[in-house]
């Protein structure tokens, strides 16, 4: 019977034991909270990187499409140029060069 109660004393004490052991384990220590910490940091670091760098290329879209914009208008008025200069001189089919203007009578 002392063997049994002896037995059942070094079980419950080996569980406690290992128990005790386990739940200490298991707790954070200083060094763990103070990586958290810091990772927490970071990530909130990151995070606002993150969201300037969107802003950044929304910004930089915006102004892309608004040179593209520019470029169309600059390729259009060349277009037109270009085809005025191809029926040079006659661009203004009532353009006569003999003519005179109000301002050539004046000046004789």
């Amino acid at each position: 019977m002392k063997l049994n109660k002896f037995k059942n004393t070094l079980g419950a004490s080996i569980i406690l034991i290992c128990g005790s052991m386990f739940v200490s384990s298991c707790g954070i220590t200083k060094e763990q909270l103070a990586e958290m910490g810091e990772l927490r940091r970071e990530e909130q670091s990151l995070k606002e990187n993150i969201s300037n760098t969107n802003s950044e290329i929304t910004k930089l879209n915006k102004e892309l499409t608004a040179r593209g914009k520019e470029l169309k208008k600059c390729n259009e008025e060349k277009a037109f140029v270009e085809g005025k200069l191809k029926s040079w001189p006659a661009v203004w089919p009532d353009y006569d060069p003999n003519a005179t203007t109000e301002n050539d009578k004046e000046s004789k």
